[in-house]
Parts: structure tokens; sequence; C-alpha cells
């Protein structure tokens, strides 16, 4: 498994010194493989233009590799304004960008939910989702599915759902068991019998519910076995990316180091 994290997921510095320290730290615990999110305060690939020469200079002077982009691709609903941009422009936009440093995987969500939603509303979004995988495959970009609370991908059922719908051989998913915790709490393994098939990235983040909230946690103090999703994903002879997300709110510089060394030892790394 290659052990990787998120841009922001590290440290909760903004700043312009932030690069340096976000790759050191991570770079401690054996993660030079990153997913881009945030470049410093700003989401790819809306960003400053200093950072983003930051991001790439540092990227070189850290030996870091950048494996995929997540614009927040689709993090909207069906009949919202913002819809006209995400599926006119952001898509193509971060492509665009992302061939500047050889990225060729592009995360989206699976849209919002809104009340306005009707009997159409499946379809349109799986029509949404197929266009993009295929603008995206004829570039050589590959599409991964991230589930999130509130979207047509909140659940593994609505996951696989959707997945089977676009049937496209480039079109991908992000298997995040603590968002799939967050959007019914239940155990992973049903899920994942079911998902097996499609997963082409890992997130990993752990939490529980309290008082009606997920709050996130550090690795192997939540609700949602991340020593069983290490040990399903070793048993199956898992060998993509593992992306560490582990920040807490409010996210402190302990964060990672705490949760890195819990699951170094579940991967038998000294």
């Amino acid at each position: 498994m290659i052990l990787s994290s998120v841009t922001d997921e590290v440290l909760p510095d903004r700043s312009h010194a932030a690069f340096p320290r976000i790759f050191e730290t991570a770079a401690a615990q054996g993660v030079t493989n990153f997913e881009i999110r945030m470049v410093e305060a700003k989401r790819f690939p809306i960003v400053e233009s200093e950072a983003w020469e930051r991001l790439k200079h540092y990227g070189k002077e850290y030996g870091i590799t950048y494996s995929s982009v997540s614009p927040g691709l689709f993090k909207t609903s069906l009949n919202s304004d913002l819809m006209l941009a995400h599926a006119g422009y952001l898509a193509s936009a971060s492509m665009d960008v992302a061939e500047r440093i050889d990225i060729n995987t592009l995360v989206t969500f699976g849209v919002l939910r809104d009340p306005s939603d009707d009997a159409s509303s499946f379809d349109r979004v799986v029509a949404l989702l197929r266009n993009t995988t295929e603008l995206a495959a004829a570039r050589g970009f590959t599409v991964q599915l991230e589930n999130l609370p509130g979207t047509w991908a909140d659940t593994a059922d609505n996951c696989l759902a959707l997945l089977q719908a676009v049937d496209h051989p480039a079109f991908g998913y992000i298997w995040d068991v603590g968002n799939l915790y967050e959007a019914e709490p239940v155990h992973f393994r049903a899920g994942y019998d079911k998902l097996k098939p499609y997963i082409r990235n890992v997130h990993l983040k752990d939490g529980s519910f309290v008082h009606g909230k997920m709050e996130w946690q550090h690795f192997g103090t939540g609700a949602t076995d991340i020593k069983g999703q290490i040990e399903v994903l070793k048993a199956d002879g898992y060998t993509g990316t593992l992306t560490v997300e582990p920040k807490c709110e409010p996210q402190m510089d302990e964060d990672f180091p705490t949760s890195m060394r819990y699951l170094r030892g579940l991967l038998g790394l000294t």
C-alpha cells in the first residue's frame, strides 16, 4: 500500500511557510504522496499563483509525488446556480492545471441532495458523472468518486448504485469509511464486500458520534474500525493508495504523528 495524505490534513498551518513544515512532518512518518485539495488557504484549482509555485517548488525539494486533485467537484446540488460552473468549467479547469504537474486522477463527489430533487434526479446525477468521466478519459484521466454524507454517494448501497449506473472503466471509487459511518453508522464490512471491485483509493479517518454529531478522533480511538479496515485490505492484497486524513477539530500539530504511529503499527512499519 502507498501511504499518502492530503495537503491540508497534516498541519493546520495555511501560511506561506506551510509546505516545508507539512512535507517534513509527513516525510518523518513515511508519507511522500499527496492528494492536492488546499493550496495554502485556497482550494485547488482556484489558488494564488505564488502559493501554486510554492507547492511545485517544495514538492520537488522534498521528493513529493502528487497523485490526485480534489477540487470539490459536484459538491453542489443539481439545481444550484453553481452547477453551471461545476459542469461546464471546474472539471476541465482542474484537469488543465493537474496536467501541468503530471497528475491524471480527478476526485469528484456525487452531487449534493436537495429538497428540489425529483424522480429524474438520479439519472441526471449519473449523466453528469458519466459525461465528466468520458471527458476525463479522453484526456488520459481517471475519475474517483468520494462518498460524502448528504450527497447521492452517501451510503455503501447508494455509492454502488452510482458506480454500476455510470459503468465506465475510468470511473472508480474512494473507500472512505469515516464518511460512510457518518452517513450510516453501521460496520463497514457488508458495504466493503459490495464496493471492493471498484476501490481505487482509500481515505482513512476515525471518529464517533458525540451528542448526535460526528467528531473526528485520533486513529484507533473512534468507532470506524481502522484496524479492521487494514486487516481486510491486507487480506485482499490491496496495493493502492492509503490516504491518511487524521485531522480533528480543532486541528492540532500532533494529530498527524499521533494517528500515523497507530497506523504504522498496524502496517508493521518501524
